[in-house]
């Protein structure tokens, strides 16, 4: 049996499309992903790098701005390459920092897998709510099998003019509809944390061992420094009890627990 054809692709406008070896190049550490990226405009990019194949498609107005435009059409662009199985990325601030398994190993039979959002917790249309609310900017298909779901997203997002919200409107489709074709993956395939900075409401992190594909447009920076990182992370020993504890011993062990940090603020 002839392997699989897989590709990590992207969608990119203007200058944006100009320095995709910024963070998109990354991924051609996997031998097994051709790299594609769909530009959106009159031409090509000038500076165009050989390990990545263009194509280029026009704008549409129908979508009522650049980045509707990009974000709700990259789902349908995939279907013209031809590849059964497609990682889809945003374009500059993803990056692949070790090698990653192949694309049905990570699908496990779904057409459809994302990385739950930081903050995953979300009402939504259709459903009313959900805990793995999936982030957008990184993405894994079955081409064939998620056809139907991914043009479900689009045509939603080209009925009405909300925002910038493609990645609403995939929530809302696919909780809804299509909750019995896809599987959530671990923060290891996108991780969204700060690399040391701290900021309200988000996640910080002093290490990204482990890390497979880390999305952070504020760290991608420092982030690419690092490459390439631990397979995994290091999970420190705990310091074993030395015998029995008293129950006063056993209460300020518990304190001690509750006043580490748990929850993201």
């Amino acid at each position: 049996m002839a392997a699989s054809r897989q590709i990590v692709a992207t969608v990119a406008t203007g200058p944006f499309a100009e320095r995709l070896d910024s963070t998109f190049t990354t991924f051609a550490q996997n031998k097994f992903l051709e790299l594609h990226a769909f530009i959106i405009g009159d031409r090509l990019p000038e500076r165009r790098l050989p390990n990545v194949i263009y194509h280029l498609f026009k704008p549409d107005p129908r979508f009522m701005g650049e980045m509707r435009d990009a974000y709700y059409r990259r789902l349908l662009f995939l279907d013209e390459i031809g590849a059964e199985f497609a990682l889809l990325v945003d374009n500059s601030d993803v990056l692949c920092v070790q090698p990653m398994p192949e694309l049905p190993q990570l699908l496990h039979g779904a057409a459809f897998a994302a990385v739950p959002e930081h903050a995953a917790s979300r009402y939504l249309a259709g459903q009313g709510w959900t805990g793995c609310y999936f982030n957008a900017g990184v993405t894994f298909w079955n081409v064939p099998a998620s056809k139907a779901m991914r043009e479900a997203i689009v045509a939603r997002g080209r009925a009405r003019f909300r925002s910038v919200e493609d990645q609403l409107t995939l929530n809302e489709v696919i909780h809804t509809r299509y909750y019995d074709q896809i599987i959530a993956l671990p923060s290891q395939y996108n991780f969204r944390a700060h690399y040391k900075v701290r900021q309200r409401g988000w996640p910080t992190v002093n290490s990204l061992d482990g890390v497979v594909i880390y999305h952070n447009s504020t760290c991608v920076a420092e982030a690419k420094k690092l490459i390439p990182v631990k397979p995994k992370a290091t999970l420190p020993d705990l310091e074993p009890d030395s015998g029995p504890l008293s129950d006063r011993q056993k209460f300020w062990r518990k304190v001690q627990l509750r006043l580490q940090p748990h929850i993201v603020r």
